[in-house]
């Protein structure tokens, strides 16, 4: 039964650690006693302040429960004297939604003239099914933690939701915004098929009252006007609109919530204090860095407005399991499906000070943003790139913020957000080309083991090597990378240079490449292009990575390093021009007999041997094929990168693959849990390597893209995960090692 001593139970054991969720049949039945309660309900419903006492509205949480539990404990629960409005948007985005909800649940049940629950956007099916990184993860919260019947019977739930709570009739609270329908009243809204999913497409006047109630925003503009950033249906509504409906319903205020506001307080003042926005979820999505904020009105009717910046929930959690003292007759706690343990917070204790846990968390923000720029670079340089017709690098600030919404699908206030971020000039120019190269993802897996020079360097090998296999004469090379002729590549030339090859490069490690072309200029010089291109793969067969180590792989190299000096002073930095004259034949390839007259012809000293030339000539030959075409011959000498030593090569395809597992890292984890029956936090390499492989087809699946690792990468990458040779892989080191370090990722 629902009383207040099971309450206590239940928040005591959300409070202690979350990750143990109430039962399946008690969530079913507190929803079940919900709908029956609301089942009369209408689209407004109308409540007073209590006598002496207090109605508190919340703005959106979106699973974000340290700031519901926060505010619970400074107001209390529900009483005679303390009464909560939730205005919507309490699912999707967070990890808690479905805490939150038992606990608003229990309460209304026991409470019902004190706990009311607007309808948000999010409270509907289409968004709760997508990820949470697309701006849903409500359904799969409640599938992971209960059972897809659970979510149905939300969604029944949240069709029985009114639109509207209005407070002693002088206040209307609603999620999103105004609707565009002129002369509306309160009961016309209230009149409206509401139990229904909020229609994708308006085709009436239910049907955009309906929807503007979920979606509509604010301008300064009056009147009302497309919100293109939010969709084709969504509209935006004016100063005029506000006033105009307040007249026509004897209202003082409309709040609403829906949108972090563009100041990052949790509260914002529009259409001459007539229209308050309230957004409760501090620090959303763990990125925006604002404060969160409620609306307390006393039965006077006057308000305050108290901003919070909350703790992080871990640290709550340890915070309230030091002097909690646990109800009578509580059970023990029995773990969810998840088998999700909580962590335990480390590091200063909690402080509920707002300045001082804004500039704590201020860099942690940051870095989450920025790890999650790192994770849309492929969509976002190609979003800017269509805009730069002319090739020039520069946007105007307001297509960075529309390209940043749009892409990271993050509803934050960008505006306040870009002068750090893009840094725009006077006149609101913002180099995109700088701005994606500045931000960097430092995650680096300082976990793994590192060998002949890290791990980094053999993945960037791969892509060298499967450029070498396609075994192009140097006629051809030129062709495919320069096929009009003109002496300089352009980023696109690269990218069809590469498709006709039919080189095997994952599509996201060329797009890191074309990124590197782009920044240096439109097009590049074909031979500088072409050293560039090779000089990282040069570097690492130097340091011995693409032959065996042995006493004679050692001594050979260092005769190669001899040659290539010699060579240098001989022909200077064109490697080119170099491959070109020791070919004599034109046809293409170096043969071994050239190669041979090239190494006598340089009067070494002392001498080389001809057992000396022909153990250089197996080692330069990688492919075996009995000549060498022009990255073969390259690669066999330390020559100079004229471009400078620290190429960007290597940290823009590294950054590549780090940000592609970062993303998909839960997934992954999931995969390998999977594999590991008996929960000993080892598997196989063969199973690791299988769910390597499963992501690579769920992202060519899903996204209808090539798979973010090539076959020889992950054989790489298993390499150095197996750190004994045993055969099995620490998958929870795995996993950590790829998560983002401490500080901020943006190179200033």
């Amino acid at each position: 039964p629902v009383n207040a001593q099971n309450i206590a139970i239940v928040l005591h054991q959300i409070r202690a650690n979350p990750d143990y969720s109430l039962h399946k049949k008690y969530v079913a039945q507190l929803l079940g006693h919900n709908c029956h309660l609301l089942r009369k309900q209408k689209g407004v419903e109308y409540i007073t302040v209590p006598e002496g006492g207090r109605v508190v509205v919340f703005g959106d949480t979106h699973g974000q429960l340290a700031d519901f539990l926060l505010v619970l404990q400074r107001h209390g629960p529900p009483s005679d004297k303390v009464t909560y409005v939730l205005n919507g948007d309490i699912a999707d985005r967070g990890d808690n939604s479905l805490e939150i909800f038992v606990i608003i649940l229990m309460y209304k049940l026991l409470f019902p003239d004190r706990v009311y629950i607007n309808r948000g956007n999010h409270e509907n099916h289409d968004i709760n099914r997508k990820p949470a990184e697309s701006g849903g993860g409500f359904y799969d919260e409640v599938v992971y933690k209960l059972e897809g019947t659970i979510f149905l019977m939300f969604q029944i739930f949240f069709e029985m939701l009114p639109l509207i709570t209005v407070i002693n009739k002088q206040v209307a609270v609603m999620h999103g915004g105004i609707p565009r329908i002129e002369g509306l009243t309160l009961e016309r809204i209230s009149g409206i098929n509401r139990r229904r999913q909020c229609p994708k497409v308006v085709q009436s006047p239910e049907d955009a009252i309906l929807f503007d109630l979920m979606w509509a925003d604010p301008q300064e503009a009056k009147g009302i006007s497309m919100a293109a950033q939010r969709g084709p249906n969504c509209r935006k509504f004016g100063p005029d609109v506000t006033k105009r409906f307040l007249s026509d319903n004897a209202l003082s205020l409309c709040i609403r919530s829906h949108e972090v506001p563009t100041t990052l307080r949790g509260f914002e003042e529009r259409h001459d204090r007539r229209l308050l926005t309230v957004f409760s979820a501090s620090n959303y999505c763990g990125m925006a860095g604002n404060y969160g904020a409620i609306v307390v009105f006393d039965s006077e009717m006057s308000y305050t407005l108290e901003e919070h910046m909350a703790p992080d929930l871990d640290s709550m959690i340890v915070e309230y399991n030091k002097t909690a003292v646990p109800p009578p007759a509580a059970p023990k706690l029995k773990k969810s499906n998840s088998g999700v343990v909580r962590r335990t917070a480390q590091g200063d204790e909690p402080t509920t000070n707002l300045r001082q846990s804004r500039d704590k968390m201020n860099s942690e923000v940051m870095a989450k943003l920025e790890q999650k720029i790192c994770q849309h670079k492929d969509e976002l340089w190609w979003f800017w790139k269509e805009i730069d017709s002319n090739d020039t690098g520069l946007i105007h600030v307001s297509k960075w913020r529309e390209g940043m919404s749009n892409k990271l699908n993050l509803e934050i206030p960008w505006a306040s957000l870009q002068d750090e971020l893009a840094r725009p000039d006077e006149e609101g120019t913002v180099d995109y080309r700088e701005f994606l190269h500045r931000i960097r993802n430092n995650a680096m897996a300082e976990g793994l083991k590192s060998v002949d020079g890290g791990w980094e360097k053999q993945m960037v090998v791969k892509v060298y090597e499967a450029i070498i296999r396609s075994d192009l004469s140097l006629k051809q090379t030129v062709a495919e990378f320069d096929p009009d002729g003109d002496g300089v590549v352009s980023a696109w030339e690269f990218k069809k240079a590469l498709e006709m090859a039919q080189v095997d490069i994952p599509e996201t490690q060329v797009t890191a490449l074309l990124r590197m072309i782009d920044r240096d200029g439109v097009k590049l010089d074909v031979g500088q292009f072409l050293d560039r291109f090779q000089v990282v793969y040069s570097s690492a067969a130097a340091e011995g990575l693409t032959a065996a180590e042995s006493t004679t792989g050692k001594k050979v190299r260092d005769l190669l390093t001899r040659v290539g000096r010699r060579l240098l002073q001989f022909h200077g930095n064109s490697r080119m021009k170099i491959f070109e004259e020791v070919d004599t034949s034109g046809d293409g390839f170096v043969q071994e007999d050239e190669f041979c007259a090239m190494l006598s012809s340089l009067d070494i000293v002392p001498s080389l041997s001809d057992a000396d030339k022909k153990d250089m000539w197996r080692y330069v030959d990688a492919n075996g094929d009995g000549h060498l075409n022009y990255f073969e011959f390259c690669a066999a000498f330390q020559v100079v990168d004229v471009l400078g030593e620290n190429d960007s090569a290597v940290s823009e395809i590294i950054e590549t693959i780090v940000s592609t597992l970062q993303r998909n890292m839960s997934s992954l984890e999931f995969a390998f849990r999977f594999f590991d029956q008996k929960g000993e936090g080892c598997i196989p390499v063969e199973d690791f390597k299988a769910g390597i492989r499963a992501l690579n087809s769920s992202i060519q699946s899903a996204q209808g893209r090539t798979a973010p690792l090539s076959e020889d990468q992950i054989e790489v990458l298993v390499q150095h995960v197996d750190k004994d040779g045993d055969g099995l892989v620490d998958y929870n080191e795995f996993c950590s090692a790829f998560r983002p370090k401490d500080g901020r990722f943006l190179e200033k």
